[in-house]
């Protein structure tokens, strides 16, 4: 389907529970599209965020950030503020340029160290940490260990001397933990303002602008990134050479200090590298945040840049004042934040299309008990939906359709009608009856309740209930979970039916992935709150490539018990499968012809490599 065709679009969709520390990411940046016309699987076990991202759509669950569009206008959430989204960044930066400053005194503290060992059992030295000079031990005994000797068996290796190293591999977690969040952001703002220029009428010179410095900024915090990874490999290294002396495997004091030397060098050369990038990507990121910013802080950035501007011609630095003066005069520009809020697509919905919204969208719940009313009448359950839209019955149309099936019917005794004669409420009931006996039910159950009922018929009220509104597009969260197997395939044969007819597109939640591949025609696989995997129905089930999906359909049971019994299970163990997320950040790619997948740079060479041989023997 073209990209055109997207009824709705979910960007960065992120939802959180609870307060403060004990905030909870429930659903963590999702984006997808889902196109008119189809079913849109989405699949993962329980607590994996399926249900609340099919509350946010339909605007139950109140939105942390990200955005929901609704044939192509802002149904829920807000679009991305991108001054807000810079200072996210630069706060990010600032907390990476505090760590450096500790780290570089804990960096020396420990390079310290490092030579006082190293002289003491080398050459049997005493390093003065006051004067920086060596000097003789008064005593005159060497500290000298010899070649060949067990370094196990010495004091070279011990926790003590390791403090000031191990708070530089926290201190480097830590950078590498907030440069994700800052990719992420950045990542989020490049694919917003990419396409900005598709929706909004902006300024050329601005938008070539706001996507270069932005890009540049992306660039330096990647080089930190790789820089960050080198740090990280060569203290762990520095671990594994210490675990061998710990683990009697080390019998050379010269090449123990050697190697670990080599490292500490290379570590500290790599971390003076960061601070210079950190601070080259702080000067981008203020321009970002200038370009950016509100009209009622412009004058305040613009003041900085004319003395920036200053300070650089003082300096005889030509390059940078021109570059400087050519960003005040952006600024002058329309405000791009301000051109954002004002344009169609991005305005929050109004009262009335609010109300709109509740129409053209609807929601068939897991609990059909639950879901409705036990103490109204199913006429009145499916009825209440036309009494707070009248428009859908109160119409010529309807009219028309009552007085054709009243007339044709040949059980009536008061013979035919005419137009005068309609009664509204005598419409309002004919639509009802005709839905619920659509759905397979009988005329007489429109006085009972839902008690009376099996979960099956409560269901198929549930459905005649989403139905009678004539919505374009319906939510149905896992409607056959709760039924018996032999119920399912005539609620799902209905949904089928409905959309034939109707056309309808669908997003179908549920936890079976079998039963998705039958009624879907592209399937999006969530874990814990992030979407993994998406492809179209048929493709995900012959070629998974996520160890989470594999792990879903090696649970989906065979019905031929000796092929159950020879069936190899997958289990899926994200601590061992994405051990290295932390330096080798995953990412949402597509792998190929709309087959996307959520993960790192290793991983996606291995999934390549995957997909080709499928392929090949497909």
């Amino acid at each position: 389907m073209a990209r055109k065709d997207a009824i709705i679009k979910v960007r960065d969709l992120l939802i959180e529970f609870g307060n403060g520390k004990k905030k909870i990411k429930a659903v963590k940046g999702v984006t997808f599209d889902v196109y008119k016309g189809e079913t849109f699987g989405l699949v993962g076990e329980s607590g994996s965020g399926k249900t609340t991202v099919g509350r946010a759509v339909m605007g139950i669950q109140p939105l942390s950030d990200g955005a929901i569009y609704f044939k192509n206008r802002m149904a829920y959430g807000m679009s991305p503020d991108l001054f807000k989204l810079n200072i996210a960044i630069l706060k990010n930066l600032d907390k990476m340029k505090s760590n450096q400053d500790t780290t570089t005194l804990r960096l020396n503290t420990y390079l310290e160290e490092f030579k006082r060992v190293d002289y003491k059992y080398t050459q049997s030295k005493y390093y003065d940490f006051k004067t920086k000079t060596l000097k003789e031990y008064p005593d005159g005994v060497s500290r000298i260990i010899p070649e060949g000797v067990n370094l196990k068996k010495t004091k070279l290796v011990t926790h003590k001397k390791d403090a000031n190293l191990s708070f530089v591999k926290v201190a480097v977690k830590d950078n590498l933990k907030s440069l994700l969040k800052i990719l992420r952001i950045q990542q989020k703002t490049l694919r917003f303002i990419d396409s900005i220029s598709d929706w909004i009428d902006i300024d050329k010179e601005l938008d070539l602008a706001i996507n270069k410095y932005q890009k540049e900024t992306y660039n330096l915090v990647a080089g930190i990134k790789e820089l960050e990874n080198k740090i990280w490999n060569a203290l762990e290294k520095m671990s594994k050479i210490k675990q061998d002396v710990i683990e009697g495997k080390s019998n050379s004091v010269s090449k123990f200090f050697n190697d670990l030397g080599t490292e500490l060098k290379e570590i500290i050369t790599l971390h003076k590298s960061i601070s210079t990038l950190i601070k080259m990507a702080e000067n981008e990121q203020f321009i970002n945040i200038a370009l950016t910013s509100p009209s009622r802080l412009r004058n305040k950035y613009k003041n900085q840049i004319e003395q920036k501007i200053q300070k650089h011609k003082n300096q005889n630095n030509i390059l940078m004042a021109e570059k400087y003066q050519n960003i005040l005069e952006l600024m002058n520009l329309k405000n791009i934040q301000e051109q954002i809020k004002k344009s169609e697509i991005f305005e929050m919905p109004n009262a009335k299309r609010q109300r709109n919204l509740k129409k053209e969208m609807q929601m068939i719940f897991q609990d059909p008990a639950s879901s409705l009313n036990e103490r109204m009448a199913i006429e009145q359950i499916i009825a209440e939906g036309l009494d707070n839209f009248p428009e859908l019955y109160k119409n010529e149309d309807a009219a028309n359709a009552y007085m054709e099936w009243f007339n044709s019917n040949e059980d009536a005794k008061a013979g035919t009608i005419k137009r005068s004669d309609v009664k509204w409420k005598d419409v309002k009931h004919f639509l009802v009856l005709q839905l619920l006996t659509t759905v397979g039910m009988l005329p007489e159950h429109l006085s009972r309740y839902p008690h009376e009922f099996s979960g099956g018929q409560r269901q198929r009220i549930g459905i005649a209930r989403a139905l009678v509104m004539k919505p374009s597009f319906i939510v149905a969260d896992e409607p056959i979970s709760a039924l018996d197997v032999s119920i399912r395939a005539q609620v799902m044969n209905l949904l089928a039916k409905f959309q034939q007819e109707l056309d309808l597109t669908y997003i179908f939640i549920a936890h079976d992935l079998s039963v998705v591949r039958f009624v879907a025609d592209r399937i999006a696989v969530i874990y814990r709150g992030d979407i993994v995997e998406l492809a179209e129905a048929d493709e995900l089930f012959y070629n998974p490539l996520h160890p989470y999906t594999k792990s879903l359909l090696s649970a989906v049971p065979l019905p031929d018990p000796e092929q159950e019994r020879k069936k190899v299970h997958y289990k899926y163990e994200p601590e061992i499968e994405h051990s290295d997320y932390l330096v080798d950040f995953p990412q949402w790619v597509e792998v190929k012809n709309g087959h996307f997948i959520y993960a790192n740079e290793r991983e996606l060479k291995a999934y390549k490599k995957a997909y080709n041989e499928y392929e090949k023997n497909k």
